[in-house]
């Protein structure tokens, strides 16, 4: 491989990787919010 490679596999590595990072940060800072359907569905379940 040659220099040019290298440098470009290392920031599509860091690119890939640091998106699912900032996803997940995201994700934990805001987390989802079940819509009012689906906790009734979830409630109907449970008896």
């Amino acid at each position: 491989m040659n220099t040019s490679a290298i440098v470009m596999m290392v920031i599509s590595i860091l690119f890939l990787w640091g998106g699912l990072a900032l996803s997940i940060w995201h994700l934990s800072k805001n987390p989802e919010q079940l819509d009012e359907v689906l906790e009734e569905v979830k409630d109907q379940h449970t008896l």
